[in-house]
């Protein structure tokens, strides 16, 4: 039973290591770049909001936004 619990428990950790290393990628239509650590937030029909690497808040309008990729 003890194997069990170790072996769930380095599965666990496993995948929140793998979902901390995601980045994002947002591109502007004017050129500007900027990366993120989160998943942006699109909830809102108008505007993108995420929180650079650097910890920047960002409020972008949608029609600003030419691509946003997952690295």
């Amino acid at each position: 039973m003890k194997k069990v619990t170790n072996l769930v428990a380095l599965a666990l950790i496993a995948l929140m290591l793998l979902a901390c290393g995601q980045t994002y990628t947002i591109r502007t239509k004017d050129g500007r770049e900027f990366q993120s650590r989160e998943r942006p937030d699109l909830t809102d029909d108008r505007y993108v909001k995420f929180k650079t690497k650097a910890g920047q808040k960002v409020l972008l309008k949608q029609d600003e936004v030419s691509v946003i990729s997952e690295d």
